[in-house]
């Protein structure tokens, strides 16, 4: 009937994405990128969030996949800003250390055989390096979104052999603190470590308990395993998604060349053969 107001049309969380924040930077930005994208009809609200974030709620579900699926970062005044939804139906697995001659359809076996479902296709994280000109680079880490599976353990580390060598990459979920290595939190909102000089300790002296010797052995070969320390132990004091923390693993550092060489390459969780 003509006249009769139509109701109010509520969205519902898995509309919704969320940016990261970029100082000096107005609400009506974030919104024109994302309109962009999805056509400016599709985007119906937009607020800014109290933990440096905006949030964009759009037309439909199909609308946050189009995003997630295709613009994984969206470019804003020359920046790039992370998005990711309000609400995410799968976890984000980190794979730090992987050489990057490995293709992606090795780790994605991997991941496959480890007993999880891909739901998206595996990508490179950026090195975050703060210049134009080097932006570009990526760093030795990877991630993939998989379905949720509460029921299955997430390995530490595995063993992939790819053109006669055998390599050792590590995993873990985006919301693990890479400080205390425990679940819930990140590495900049930690309560079980302080200090950054407490972590390099915890490091040294407890890398038994990261790596327990109970865990069966497995083969790497002397240049992958021992040559210098993993990307992933370099990284062991910083939150996972914070790629401009990375730290050098140069062996020509004189503190670095003080510390005893420890083959870790032993103590491994699980061993995937690709060439079967």
């Amino acid at each position: 009937m003509e006249g009769i107001p139509e109701s109010p049309q509520f969205p519902s969380k898995e509309q919704a994405i969320v940016l990261t924040a970029i100082n000096d930077t107005k609400l009506i930005e974030y919104v024109l990128a994302i309109g962009n994208v999805v056509t400016a009809k599709n985007v119906l609200f937009a607020s800014r969030m109290s933990n440096d974030s905006i949030c964009i709620y759009l037309s439909d579900k199909s609308c946050v996949d189009q995003i997630i699926s295709e613009h994984s970062t969206i470019v804003i005044n020359d920046n790039e800003v992370n998005v990711r939804r309000l609400i995410n139906p799968a976890k984000r697995i980190i794979f730090s250390n992987v050489c990057p001659s490995i293709p992606h359809i090795v780790i994605e076996n991997l991941v496959k055989q480890a007993g999880f479902v891909p739901v998206s296709q595996m990508s490179f994280l950026r090195a975050g390096i703060k210049s134009d000109e080097y932006k570009h680079v990526f760093s030795f880490r990877r991630q993939i979104y998989v379905q949720l599976d509460d029921t299955r353990d997430l390995p530490s580390s595995l063993v992939v052999k790819y053109e006669e060598t055998n390599y050792r990459i590590f995993l873990s979920y985006d919301n693990t603190c890479f400080k205390c290595r425990l679940a819930g939190h990140l590495a900049n909102d930690c309560p079980n470590i302080t200090t950054r000089s407490g972590v390099e300790n915890d490091q040294n002296v407890n890398t038994s308990a990261r790596y327990p010797d109970t865990i069966p052995h497995a083969p790497v070969s002397p240049e992958v395993g021992s040559k210098r320390p993993s990307t992933d132990d370099s990284l062991i004091g910083f939150d996972p998604l914070d790629l401009s923390l990375c730290l050098p693993s140069d062996d020509s550092d004189p503190q670095r060349s003080q510390q005893p060489k420890k083959n870790k390459t032993l103590r491994l969780c699980r061993k995937f053969d690709t060439n079967n």
